[in-house]
């Protein structure tokens, strides 16, 4: 009788400890979705469209909108190197150190370049985070980005030489941030028309595995997108979660996932650019 009253006394307090664990990352989590927008910017002649689903109870994946002056937009998606508690408490870093570097940085590459350098500073424990960074200019439509070491966004064309939607992946100009502390960022530009849409992403998307372990992968988040492309923003993102949901058939998820969508409905002020 002894042995079983101080076994049950003992998971007893296995039982509370875990209470109170489980109640601070309930708290972490909802402290870690405080730190994201709200809401989406609105901003006539466009349309954003916004997902973040953490694979555990927090996340390393995070999303943001850095308002510019005359009119601009700051786009920001990462990726850290970990999941769980570690990652969510880079992620807290790091976008803290995004958001105070890219606001007020002369262009995207040294708003980014700068912070890595920060990031490097205080990444004692190896770890790193990727990103892609678009600056738009909502009047004209020119969107000027880096991607550091993240998975390619996908820029929706309206109308390609098929005369039906095309897809264009924005490459990578640089590697993640906190690797290297002087390491170079190009930019690339492009335009926005009227219909233009574009993806940004985590790999928790690409990567999200089925029950016979085969990945969502490009082609089925292409074949999405393509076949929604002249929908409204929300409708486009909705149709890429359904098409994700509906591959892993309820399969537990096992990245976090995020993303980010903007689309252009207004009138087009400039010829489209390319990439340089």
């Amino acid at each position: 009788s002894a042995a079983i009253a101080i076994e049950n006394a003992r998971l007893y307090g296995v039982a509370v400890e875990k209470g109170r664990l489980d109640r601070e990352l309930d708290m972490a989590h909802e402290v870690q979705a405080g730190l994201l927008p709200q809401e989406v910017p609105q901003i006539p002649g466009w349309e954003i469209a916004a997902a973040w689903q953490p694979a555990r109870v927090v996340a390393g994946d995070f999303y943001d909108f850095i308002p510019l002056g005359s009119g601009g937009l700051g786009v920001l998606i990462g990726d850290e190197s970990d999941k769980g508690m570690p990652a969510a408490l880079f992620m807290a870093l790091s976008r803290s150190i995004l958001r105070a570097s890219l606001s007020q940085a002369a262009s995207p590459s040294q708003g980014v370049a700068h912070a890595n350098r920060l990031v490097c500073a205080d990444s004692a424990s190896g770890m790193f985070v990727t990103l892609f960074y678009a600056q738009i200019d909502t009047g004209s439509g020119m969107c000027t980005y880096v991607n550091a070491g993240h998975n390619p966004p996908l820029l929706y064309h309206t109308a390609g030489e098929t005369g039906q939607g095309e897809l264009i992946e924005l490459a990578r100009s640089g590697m993640a941030l906190g690797v290297l502390e002087d390491a170079p960022y190009m930019q690339g530009e492009v335009s926005l028309a009227p219909g233009d849409a574009l993806l940004l992403y985590t790999d928790g998307v690409t990567d999200a595995t089925d029950a016979a372990g085969e990945l969502f992968g490009m082609e089925h988040l292409c074949g999405a997108l393509l076949d929604h492309g002249r929908e409204p923003a929300g409708e486009m993102l909705a149709a890429v979660q359904r098409a994700v949901g509906d591959f892993v058939a309820g399969t537990p998820q096992f990245d976090d996932i995020a993303m980010v969508l903007v689309k252009r409905v207004g009138k087009a002020n400039t010829a489209r650019g390319d990439h340089v």
